[in-house]
């Protein structure tokens, strides 16, 4: 029995030595399953922080911590090494029949196990890990530079090179200054530096921009600074502006940065704004562009440089950049003024682009001269931006008269970026008197298109299209802006034009500003309720309000503009009423309530006994009292898509207008049609006539002499008259060439009529958008009887840009013979199935032309199977080019439906 107690504490040393191996071993099949399952938990542990982290990347600039990084790492590495472990687990027959029996291969189940036991432990202290983590993104370091757009510059290589050399060679400086006059291309020459440090291995951290401008904000400034370093706005947000300034400095002294600080005007204390002074240690740069080149000294910059004019070879091609070589090249004596012109402009490049868009289409030697001359009778000197301004002048002054810079500096009534459309423009230089007093509108009409053109040339406005193909013009801001420091007397006045786009300057303070105005504009939505009159507008003379919320104007708004000529409220579909006090103003020419939702004017009306225009358009139904116009010296009428609730009386009234110039109107009545083409051939451009029940022909007597023809009509309008079946003009055209009786018709609409033929069609040799619709009789456009030679001398359809023609069950033909339409003609074809061909001469067809059309009437269309085409199958997909017969089997063969086609035939 002495030896039992030893020998049992020996066998506990063996067992305790040998049972961790045995548990390997026999607890293996367990924890195999155990780790399978902990690594599934980990992957969803894992694949939640990836989601959080790309979602995070995607929605702010970040990236995951180096503490997740790591983790994820590892994360993916162990599961790499659990696939290993559980598939070499499952290959093991042991584990399945792993009892009380230790299995035939200890040694191997023996590693196996104490692997699986150490990848217990691993994946619980990565879940841990986890567990632990606060965040799982911090922000990115931001790229080192952020580039900028910038033109192709001209002429400073010399200074970016001796700028470079001080930005990355020389330690010792700092700060560098770049000085120069208004316009001269410090900001470009800044853009260079930014693009040059986008490239080059600068060893730079960052590179921040920060624009500075007149009105210095410091807060501005900071906050750019802090974007560029990546502080997070909550964090930003929550700082006071001293701890702002602190950690601004702190973070800077710890980077090697480049700051380029634009368009300083005044001296600016850096350290103020949290940004350490540039050191030898430190390695940072700061670059200024500045007019003064006492900002550099007050700045202490280590090293100034001017920013120099331009050398005249590089002027030059400045110049060449902004007027094409084709003009200059075009005279003779245009290449030695221009180079006389460059001269003048002394190397600087804002005036040499100006300048030079403003020559862009001059073509004649006397224009040259002339714009030399006036270079060289004002030699403005550039010293700040008003000094800039003068240089934009230039266009300005250049200008013909005096009328023409009026006209200009009208457009700075309209909100910037503001499409002013060209038409609606000109009719207000005519309202207010600016093309001259006279009743002649069409006159004035193409005067205002001239300067138009002058004044596009000038680049002083760009021009565009709208989505209806308008014309509208518009300004650059900067060009604007100097229209307006011209229009409030060179910024000695700046209460004489005010432009008003929110309510806030509505307000008491802001209405007190009228006193002094001359002209003032009301325009955007934002601008809901006009609360209060202004007291004194006894100087004003134009308001327009447009595009506005209002419905209601105060009383006694109009009470003080005792001298307004130009009062325009179209647009603003809130108004209902027409505000009474609008009678009062005897000295208005020009009133505008088109698209307002007035439904009648007052008897008063009569009073504005010096109105000549009055538009009236897109009002819906409005009622005009018999005799309220009657008395009124109107050159221009429009009711234009607006119906008159007496037609008739108003039309009887408009009849005796004297004055009348200008007449666009909708009718609904058979008298009234018959009124308007037999008595105001001399004054109608617009007409519609809608529904005109009894309506059966309108008899049109055109004198050979001219005197009867309706010179200025340009578009007519039918609409649901069913019994018209034709216009009957008692003159042909043959007996009298080139006397057409409508010679300034360019659009023409006949919808849902009973006309049989519009051969009267030849009587409109300008016309350029022909749409006919629904008309059930129709068998001919133009009809039997019109000789050949008569319709050549017509020149009918040779100025057509789109032709429309829609459900015509009879029509058989346009015309039956070949016509010459002019380049770039539309033809859209649908649901007229009896008409096979178009009256095209494949040999004499001048240029290119496009069809859109029916898939049944392709298949009857004959044409050159040789022809190029570009071919669009139902107008949508691809467009490609190939022969006409190679199109015409896709569309009879191809795949997929094709139920309408478009054609371009090429020149």
């Amino acid at each position: 029995m002495e030896l039992a107690g030893p020998l049992l504490e020996t066998v506990k040393g063996l067992w305790g030595l040998a049972s961790k191996p045995v548990g390997y071993i026999y607890n293996l099949k367990d924890n195999v399953r155990l780790l399978d399952e902990k690594n599934k938990a980990l992957k969803s542990i894992s694949g939640d922080v990836k989601t959080k982290v790309e979602r995070e990347e995607v929605e702010a600039h970040v990236g995951p911590t180096k503490q997740v990084e790591d983790w994820l790492g590892r994360v993916q590495k162990f599961f790499g090494e659990v696939d290993q472990i559980l598939g070499e687990a499952r290959e093991r027959d042991e584990i399945k029949c792993l009892g009380r029996w230790l299995p035939r291969n200890c040694r191997s189940s023996f590693k196996l196990g104490k692997r699986v036991d150490q990848l217990l432990n691993e994946v619980g202290q990565l879940q841990n890990e986890r567990e632990k983590f606060i965040d799982l993104t911090s922000l990115l370091p931001p790229p080192p530079v952020l580039k900028k757009p910038m033109d192709k510059p001209v002429g400073l290589d010399i200074s970016l090179n001796k700028v470079w050399k001080w930005l990355v060679d020389e330690k010792q400086v700092g700060v560098i200054g770049l000085y120069g006059t208004g316009g001269v291309g410090k900001t470009t020459l800044m853009k260079r530096i930014n693009e040059e440090l986008s490239h080059a291995n600068h060893k730079f951290d960052v590179v921040i921009w920060v624009v500075v401008s007149r009105q210095v904000n410091e807060d501005s400034i900071q906050d750019a600074i802090r974007k560029r370093l990546n502080i997070k706005d909550e964090s930003w947000g929550g700082w006071s502006q001293d701890e702002r300034i602190n950690y601004l400095w702190e973070v800077l002294t710890h980077k090697k940065f480049v700051l380029l600080i634009d368009d300083v005007w005044a001296s600016m204390d850096l350290s103020k704004i949290g940004v350490p002074r540039p050191s030898f240690e430190n390695g940072s740069k700061v670059v200024v562009t500045t007019r003064s080149e006492q900002v550099c000294d007050q700045m202490r910059a280590d090293r100034t440089f001017e920013v120099q004019c331009l050398k005249f070879e590089e002027a030059m091609g400045l110049f060449e950049n902004n007027i094409s070589k084709l003009t200059i090249h075009s005279h003779p004596e245009i290449l030695e003024l221009a180079k006389d012109i460059v001269g003048e402009c002394k190397g600087l490049p804002l005036a040499l682009t100006t300048v030079g868009r403003a020559m862009a289409n001059r073509k004649k030697p006397s224009e040259w001269k002339h714009a030399l001359r006036m270079l060289r009778n004002n030699p403005y000197k550039l010293s700040g931006m008003e000094e800039v301004y003068h240089i934009l002048e230039f266009s300005y002054i250049s200008l013909n008269d005096s009328t023409d810079r009026l006209c200009f500096l009208y457009c700075c009534l309209f909100p910037e970026d503001y499409h002013i459309g060209s038409r609606d423009l000109i009719e207000l230089w005519i309202g207010e008197g600016l093309l001259g007093d006279t009743n002649d509108v069409y006159n004035m009409r193409e005067k205002g298109e001239y300067i138009l053109g002058s004044l596009k040339m000038a680049c002083l406005l760009e021009s565009g299209h709208d989505d209806d193909e308008e014309e509208y013009v518009k300004m650059h801001d900067v060009i604007r802006d100097m229209a307006i420091w011209i229009a409030r007397d060179h910024g000695k006045n700046e209460n004489k034009l005010l432009v008003i786009e929110n309510e806030e300057d509505m307000s008491t303070k802001g209405m007190s500003k009228w006193g002094e105005a001359e002209k003032v504009s009301l325009h955007g939505k934002w601008i809901s309720n006009i609360n209060q009159a202004p007291l004194a507008c006894s100087q004003l003379r134009i308001l327009i309000v447009r595009d506005t919320q209002v419905s209601v104007l105060p009383g006694g708004f109009f009470n003080s503009m005792t001298c307004l000529m130009v009062l325009d409220l179209s647009n603003n579909e809130n108004i209902k009423s027409f505000p009474q006090e609008i009678c009062n103003l005897v000295t208005l020419r020009y009133l505008n309530l088109s698209s307002t939702c007035i439904i009648g004017l007052p008897m008063e009306i009569r009073n504005l006994t010096r109105l000549r225009w009055l538009l009236l358009d897109t009002m819906g139904h409005i009622l005009i009292p018999r005799g309220a116009v009657a008395s009124l010296p109107l050159n221009v009428f429009s009711s234009w898509e607006s119906s008159l609730e007496n037609e008739e009386e108003v039309v009887e009234e408009l009849g005796r207008m004297q004055g009348l110039t200008d007449l666009s109107i909708k009718v609904n009545k058979s008298s009234s049609t018959l009124k308007i083409f037999q008595s105001f051939q001399r004054c109608i451009r617009r007409v519609g006539i809608k529904n005109c029940e009894g309506l059966t022909h309108i008899p049109i007597s055109h004198s050979l002499k001219g005197s009867g023809n309706f010179s200025h009509l340009e578009v007519l309008k039918f609409f649901g008259c069913h019994m018209l079946v034709k216009m009957e003009i008692n003159q042909g055209i043959g007996q009298a060439p080139n006397c057409y009786c409508f010679p300034s018709l360019v659009e023409v609409s006949v919808f849902n009529c009973g006309f049989l033929d519009l051969s009267w069609l030849v009587h409109a040799p300008k016309l350029q958008s022909l749409m006919v619709v629904q008309c059930n009789l129709m068998e001919k456009i133009i009809g039997d009887g019109i000789a050949r030679e008569e319709l050549a001398a017509s020149r009918l359809f040779s100025r057509l840009k789109f032709l429309l023609i829609n459900n015509l069950p009879k029509l058989r033909s346009i015309c039956d013979h070949a016509l010459l339409f002019p380049q770039g003609v539309e033809f859209r074809i649908l649901n007229c199935p009896g008409l096979k061909k178009l009256p095209l001469d494949s040999n004499g067809m001048r240029g290119s032309f496009s069809i859109w059309g029916a898939k049944g009437w392709w298949e009857e269309f004959e044409w050159d199977p040789a022809a190029r085409v570009t071919f669009q199958p139902s107008g949508m997909g691809t467009v490609e080019e190939m022969t006409y017969g190679e199109a015409a089997r896709k569309i009879k063969d191809g795949n997929g439906p094709i139920n309408f086609a478009w054609m371009e035939f090429l020149a």
